[in-house]
């Protein structure tokens, strides 16, 4: 291990948890960028790398602290971590792969699956003036119930933006914007729901 990483885990196993995000920050970027080119298109909507990683130096930390790892020679502590993340993630394609959650059995609607053209879903023909109204009065409430990220990421949806890009204009993960998305659409089909 560098002396820098082994300074900071001795920092850490002392008790100093500024240590611990320090040696967060020194690996975190490289090992998210790695799993992100591990997952296909299909598994990258439904896994986060970030909280990939951030399950894999939560194992790294607890068994750190009991002893665990004996890291002695330079780019052990990398080797651990990269072995650790890609074993989270293989643990995160075996469970998205398997049974009924099987990833490659969904089917893929284009963009009437998701909010932007969820209007042309609940109205099949072009939609009367009093029904404009009340969609646009129902998402106007919906967005009342949003913190301000949320708002945005409706806002840019409904412009007909791709999560890709939304996730790149607001800082959120891919399966962050998916998420979100998934609860607003939740909230707007119960606001139209038949009563």
């Amino acid at each position: 291990m560098d002396d820098a990483s082994s300074k900071l885990l001795a920092r850490w196993q002392a008790g100093d948890g500024k240590a611990a995000d320090e040696l967060f920050r020194r690996y975190a970027n490289r090992l998210i960028a790695l799993a992100r080119s591990r997952l296909s298109s299909k598994l990258a909507g439904r896994i986060d790398p970030e909280d990939l990683v951030q399950s894999a130096y939560r194992s790294f930390f607890a068994r750190a602290r009991d002893g665990q790892y004996d890291i002695e020679r330079g780019g052990d502590l990398w080797q651990l971590l990269v072995t650790i993340t890609l074993c989270k993630l293989r643990n995160q394609v075996k469970h998205h792969t398997a049974g009924k959650r099987n990833v490659h059995l969904e089917q893929c609607f284009s963009s009437e699956d998701s909010l932007y053209g969820l209007q042309a879903n609940l109205f099949a023909d072009t939609p009367s003036p009093m029904a404009a109204v009340a969609l646009v009065e129902e998402v106007e409430s919906v967005m009342q119930q949003l913190v301000a990220v949320e708002r945005r990421i409706l806002e840019l949806r409904l412009q007909g933006h791709t999560q890709y890009e939304i996730a790149a204009q607001t800082g959120k993960s891919v399966a962050g914007v998916c998420r979100v998305l998934a609860w607003i659409k939740e909230l707007l089909e119960q606001a139209w729901a038949p009563k």
